[in-house]
């Protein structure tokens, strides 16, 4: 069974074992109007009970990244997590930000306020590696404001790894109308893959 290693600036982070988990995902994102450069995102849902169930675990959530960070995913052998992922507690408290006024679901008057902010992160640049090929650069624009990479696996396809970026509108995310995707594949044990931010 496998492992998913992280480590950022070739500093290990967290590993997720599949001994813990029936599912794990991990999440690279960032969008035009910031003001964070990118976030990492890595959770799992713990071992179903007989009920069905399972518990959210937490491994980096959100972890907040610069430019010049490099996260790497090693989908590997193995089956220990390191550390441990923490029970996800909804009554915890997280600092207050400044909030707009946004009605949820949106409304067509709420995306137009949303898509007004200023762009904070004109410059922002992703650069994806993956089988040793040439890089592929990704970054949001006016047209399309979020970029993210998404890693997906679950135990019913254990010697496999779904790995896509994509960039997407906010209207698209609003809507699920889907977006641009830059690369979608399953990918097999023994591989592995970067974001480095803004180069």
């Amino acid at each position: 069974m496998p492992i998913l290693r992280v480590t950022k600036n070739d500093i290990p982070l967290c590993t997720v074992g599949s001994d813990d988990v029936w599912m794990f995902s991990a999440s690279v994102w960032g969008e035009l109007w910031g003001p964070e450069v990118s976030f990492l995102d890595v959770s799992g849902g713990g071992k179903r009970r007989e009920n069905g169930e399972s518990d959210f675990l937490i491994w980096e959530m959100p972890h907040e990244l610069v430019k010049g960070d490099r996260v790497a995913f090693f989908f590997e052998d193995g089956n220990i997590s390191s550390p441990q992922g923490k029970l996800f507690d909804p009554s915890a408290e997280v600092p207050e930000e400044p909030k707009m006024d946004i009605s949820f679901p949106p409304t067509a008057e709420d995306i137009v306020k949303l898509e007004s902010r200023p762009p904070l992160n004109a410059d922002l640049t992703w650069a994806f590696t993956i089988y040793q090929a040439p890089g592929i650069s990704v970054a949001p624009d006016n047209i399309r404001q979020h970029v993210s990479l998404h890693v997906l696996w679950n135990e019913d396809q254990p010697q496999r790894l779904r790995v896509n970026l994509s960039k997407s509108s906010l209207r698209e995310i609003v809507g699920r109308t889907g977006g641009e995707e830059l690369f979608l594949e399953y990918v097999p044990l023994g591989s592995s893959f970067e974001i480095a931010v803004g180069l």
